[in-house]
């Protein structure tokens, strides 16, 4: 009996030796049935569990199935036999570590995990478990699992989020969750926020985004319809007084709505830098918005009987760029008129795609009188080649008429442009007049810059004795 005695207090426990962060390293790992079970090795790696502050838990395979399919689960026989298994695990794994938990914050918490109906509840308290433990980064990624032709299951974010007093920055990306935020006192720490959604419901993109007093950061992804219910217009209204930074990439399905396109109203006194990309150009309004630095627009998709929709609503989107001094702009085509005047603008980046609309380069040349740098970037779209069909080789890269020179050389390219760049260029007539009248007319430019070997087709006439010439 002393013997055992003795050999016991000769073992010493290594594990509980080991630096937090190794222990981290070698948790992470671990496959999820195992990682757990580490709690009967040793004190430590329990006491690990129940005060980690930063927790991630992550079904590997949503990513990849999320990635090519936005709307739809897996068919449910490859959900049963493929995922229900870790599916069950990482609930129980989840469970099990939250169960443990003492008073300690959280600093994190991501959880990315598909929601079948009997979950919801479960899956709601974990959120409010976060909550409690004054989480300050929250990263939300659930998929609801329903069959075709089903309603889904629709887990409401709870109440407690949107009045934590701790949450600083907060993902959610989910097919499921709905928004319904208190009338009052949400968010009052949150700054950086990224929602991404799928067929909003209600009437909850009019409240989510107007209910942040210190936001600086939000980006809206998602895929849209333009009713949400009985015909119910669908908006987005943003109002954020301190919003510096904002990004939204909508797309639109057509299958769920003919109607007038949805709309979208900001007010953000202090907005510094949008990035907006649609296939479809929503009804947009602006409040307040004149302090514009920096701006990115994409209008995606090409339709010939989509030119006139979005040259009539243009103007509205692009009023409050007047102030911008760097500007990243593709669109297929708008008429002349929709460009307000650029006068602080320094940078233009202006991406062509097959339809080789220049009249667009030539008033943004002439609505920019102080530009100093300028790239034009070719990138193939094949719905332009198809809207042409036969006639696109003849009509459009052949014909030296695509290109029209300006009546009179825009001041931009006499006083301030000193940098060009052209990439994508594949050496079409109608390429080479547009590089022509650049280089010739660019009376400062000291570098144009060619990705593409056509410089044959150059003329080494230059309107600047002091600019460069290179191909890349």
């Amino acid at each position: 009996m002393g013997s055992t005695s003795k050999l016991q207090g000769m073992i010493t426990d290594r594990i509980s030796e080991l630096p937090h962060e190794l222990l981290s390293q070698i948790l992470s790992s671990l496959p999820r049935k195992y990682a757990f079970r580490t709690t009967i090795l040793s004190k430590r790696w329990k006491k690990y569990w129940a005060s980690v502050p930063e927790l991630d838990f992550v079904f590997a395979e949503l990513s990849a199935v999320w990635a090519i399919n936005t709307t739809l689960t897996p068919p449910t026989g490859m959900w049963k036999k493929e995922y229900l298994s870790d599916h069950v695990d990482l609930l129980k794994f989840v469970h099990g570590v939250l169960s443990l938990r003492d008073s300690s914050d959280i600093w994190r918490l991501r959880l990315h995990c598909y929601c079948r109906a009997q979950d919801v509840s479960l899956v709601a308290s974990w959120i409010r478990t976060a909550i409690r433990h004054n989480v300050v980064e929250l990263d939300l990624r659930i998929k609801a699992i329903y069959k075709v032709n089903e309603d889904g299951p629709t887990l409401e974010l709870p109440k407690c989020v949107f009045l934590c007093t701790t949450l600083v920055d907060f993902k959610v990306m989910s097919n499921c969750i709905t928004y319904g935020p208190p009338p009052s006192g949400c968010f009052p720490s949150l700054k950086s926020l990224d929602v991404k959604v799928e067929y909003p419901r209600d009437d909850s993109m009019e409240k989510l985004f107007s209910c942040c007093p210190v936001l600086q950061v939000l980006s809206i992804t998602g895929i849209v319809s333009d009713v949400v219910s009985q015909a119910i217009a669908l908006k987005f209204k943003v109002s954020a007084p301190e919003l510096k930074t904002l990004k939204m990439t909508l797309f639109r399905d057509y299958r769920k709505g003919d109607g007038p396109s949805y709309s979208i109203s900001i007010n953000a006194p202090k907005l510094e830098n949008i990035d907006i990309k649609h296939d479809s150009l929503p009804m947009y309004s602006f409040e307040n918005v004149h302090s514009l630095v920096k701006g990115s627009v994409d209008l995606c998709v090409h339709y010939g009987s989509y030119h006139n929709y979005v040259s009539e609503h243009a103007p509205a989107l692009l009023e409050p760029f007047y102030n911008v001094k760097h500007l990243s702009i593709a669109v297929h085509y708008l008429k002349e008129g929709c460009l307000p005047a650029f006068d602080k603008l320094r940078e233009l980046k202006l991406v062509i795609r097959d339809c080789y609309y220049w009249d667009l380069l030539t008033e943004f040349l002439n609505k920019s009188p102080n530009l100093e740098s300028l790239v034009i970037e070719h990138e193939d779209d094949q719905v332009c080649v198809d809207d042409y069909e036969e006639s696109y080789f003849e009509c459009v890269l052949h014909s030296e008429d695509q290109w029209r020179r300006p009546e009179s050389v825009p001041i931009c390219l006499t006083s301030h442009l000193e940098s060009i760049m052209i990439r994508g260029f594949k050496g079409y007539p109608h390429e080479v007049k547009v590089a022509r009248y650049l280089l010739d007319n660019g009376r400062v430019l000291k570098k144009m810059t060619v990705e593409n070997e056509f410089h044959k087709q150059l003329k080494q006439r230059k309107g600047s004795k002091d600019c460069e010439l290179e191909f890349v």
